[in-house]
């Protein structure tokens, strides 16, 4: 990844031409209103900012940005036994790469997720396709960005501060197997901050 700003921000037309797909639309109604619990933070705030990082990083690959979007859906048991028995047409609207792309993501994420006891980066599996070590790349730096911002040593209970630092460990931890370096994370997530507020500028203006 080069050194230089992305050229494109996470600005409306970026924003509108993911969300008038099927596939957003999909994930939208499914997270719908939900939050983080600790963090009060939208789940899709999760979506939107991941498949940014995956554009900024990577390039407009529409397999990638529509398995990333999705992958929620596949990683968690209870919303793929949903989509399965779906009696709407979701599951057809998802092209088949983006399916194939969700399970093999499922496969690598769950099995070392942060309830885990921390790993040694050489013993995480990534796996062999590459797609898949993308999404991870862009769904870790974006799940630490907000655990820094709204939970890592937000509180000095004892019982808190082992969280954070868990948590700490073990974003370190994937980031260090797929090689994103502190350099290259800190970057990306300069990225989103400053295309954040731009959008938050840009809403201003336009209010008045």
């Amino acid at each position: 990844m080069g050194s230089a700003h992305p050229t494109f921000l996470m600005e409306d037309d970026f924003l509108d031409s993911i969300e008038a797909r099927p596939f957003y639309q999909i994930i939208q109604r499914k997270y719908q209103d939900k939050v983080a619990r600790r963090s009060g933070v939208s789940y899709m705030n999760h979506i939107r900012e991941g498949a940014f990082i995956v554009r900024s990083i990577y390039g407009n690959d529409r397999d990638l940005i529509e398995a990333f979007c999705l992958h929620p859906l596949f990683q968690n048991d209870k919303l793929l036994s949903q989509l399965l028995a779906d009696t709407s047409d979701d599951l057809a609207l998802i092209s088949p790469r983006a399916i194939v792309l969700g399970m093999e993501y499922r496969r690598i994420a769950n099995s070392y997720t942060i309830k885990n006891k921390i790993r040694n980066p050489e013993s995480i599996e990534i796996g062999s396709i590459d797609k898949v070590h993308k999404m991870l790349v862009a769904d870790k730096i974006q799940n630490k960005k907000d655990f820094m911002k709204y939970i890592y040593r937000k509180h000095a209970r004892p019982s808190y501060q082992k969280v954070s630092q868990h948590g700490l460990q073990y974003f370190n931890s994937w980031l260090d197997r797929l090689s994103v370096s502190q350099d290259m994370y800190d970057r990306v997530v300069g990225w989103v901050e400053q295309s954040e507020t731009q959008q938050h500028q840009s809403r201003s203006k336009f209010k008045t």
